[in-house]
């Protein structure tokens, strides 16, 4: 009895350590990374183009699948953007404020900018025919910045005075959906060449992107 007792107890350990080992086993999971080069088209904001990079590490979910020789997967990233601008430069008359004797007009110096940036989490999609989708949320800072100069002419169009504007800036952040399609093109065992278009809404717009890049699967 003293003998048969402690082995029971060893035998009842190691089996619930084997089983502790089989629930505590590691996901069925790869790892990729993608770096793209981005063009926003930044128009519905009254802006140029904006270029970009834009980074993502996500994991690949072996275990889901959803269809035949496709690959399911979530994915964070970061989203640096240049910053663009716009300027403009227009005569209009003088208000009360600018009522300085000889002053007949008053030449403006409009600029605006504006910055995006932020971090998108999602999930994508790849067929076994190149084509991927993906979305999800990006949680962007955008700021909208604008100065204006002045230069108080009189009649003969000769300087009066000058002022220089403070600028004025209007911050946002949040969160907004994003979805894209695109195709991952094979380049070697674990590397991809990857180009996309993603439309996002933001800030009750909606802008495209387009992207190309290299995606590293292990």
């Amino acid at each position: 009895m003293k003998i048969t007792l402690p082995l029971t107890l060893g035998l009842t350990a190691l089996v619930s350590l084997a089983h502790a080992d089989e629930e505590l086993a590691p996901p069925d999971v790869d790892f990729y990374a993608e770096a793209q080069m981005m063009r926003a088209d930044m128009d519905p904001y009254g802006f140029d183009t904006a270029d970009g990079l834009n980074i993502k590490i996500g994991l690949w979910l072996n275990s889901v699948t959803l269809g035949k020789n496709s690959r399911f997967g979530l994915e964070g990233g970061f989203v640096s953007q240049s910053e663009v601008s716009n300027n403009s430069q227009f005569t209009r008359a003088p208000n009360a404020n600018e009522t300085l004797s000889g002053v007949t007009s008053v030449q403006v110096t409009d600029e605006n900018s504006l910055d995006i940036s932020g971090f998108t989490v999602g999930a994508i999609w790849q067929s076994p025919y190149w084509l991927y989708i993906r979305g999800g949320g990006y949680l962007y800072s955008f700021k909208l910045e604008n100065r204006q100069d002045r230069v108080l002419l009189d009649n003969n169009g000769d300087t009066v005075s000058t002022v220089d504007g403070a600028p004025e800036s209007d911050s946002q952040s949040g969160i907004a959906p994003y979805l894209g399609a695109g195709l991952a093109v094979p380049l070697l065992d674990n590397l991809s060449l990857t180009v996309d278009y993603q439309q996002t809404q933001l800030e009750s717009e909606s802008y495209g992107t387009m992207g190309i890049g290299l995606r590293y699967s292990n």
